[in-house]
């Protein structure tokens, strides 16, 4: 998304109040949480809603990443 617009990630951490360290976690998958201030400053930062960030990730433990797989597996 970032690049897409043709912003860096210091552009992008100086329009959001961030440093550049913690966009690059961020991107790296390093910083899973961030809070949802950050996330607000994020979205208005590249011009897009915030429920762009609110979708659900599933990670290899969940109960949910496993169903879906199986579900998969089905088709």
């Amino acid at each position: 998304m970032r690049e897409q617009q043709g912003i860096s990630q210091s552009e992008l951490a100086a329009r959001a109040g961030t440093s550049i360290r913690y966009v690059r976690a961020l991107e790296k998958g390093r910083k899973r949480k961030p809070s949802a201030e950050l996330l607000y400053k994020l979205a208005i930062a590249l011009d897009v809603p915030m429920e762009t960030f609110m979708q659900h990730q599933p990670e290899e433990h969940d109960n949910f990443y496993y169903e879906r797989e199986a579900n998969r597996a089905l088709l």
